[in-house]
């Protein structure tokens, strides 16, 4: 049975981040790891356990069954690099203005943005918005 996009919001995992985070995704279909339109989680690309943990930088939609737990738990270096600057393009696409936090969370894991070219490239929009 075929659940309407309502339904599964109501279903989604998302523990751990804020309901500015949860707002700011709502509009997203795409799971970051296959494509397709069934996203039902928020994964911490960068972990859940330090201060910065709930910026909306740290999370990444995915499937829950097929790409975070089949496929997920062990996403290569380059894999996650590669969320990490995705979700820095989302947002800033969204016009999602920094706070202090998430400054925090892009100086922490500024060599991670910058070792993809879709990371770097947002890494200077962002700048040039400061």
């Amino acid at each position: 049975m075929q659940t309407n996009f309502k339904e599964k919001q109501g279903k989604r995992k998302d523990k751990n981040f804020t309901e500015e985070t949860k707002e700011l995704f709502r509009n997203n279909f795409e799971c970051w790891q296959c494509g397709m339109n069934t996203w039902d989680c928020f994964h911490h690309c960068m972990g859940g356990d330090f201060d910065e943990a709930d910026s909306p930088f740290n999370a990444v939609p995915l499937c829950n069954a097929t790409c975070h737990i089949d496929g997920g738990h062990h996403f290569s270096e380059k894999q996650i690099n590669t969320f990490l600057a995705m979700t820095m393009r989302y947002l800033y696409l969204k016009g999602y203005e920094l706070t202090r936090k998430d400054k925090m969370f892009i100086i922490k894991f500024k060599k991670r943005y910058e070792s993809t070219e879709l990371g770097s490239e947002y890494l200077k929009y962002y700048r040039k918005r400061q």
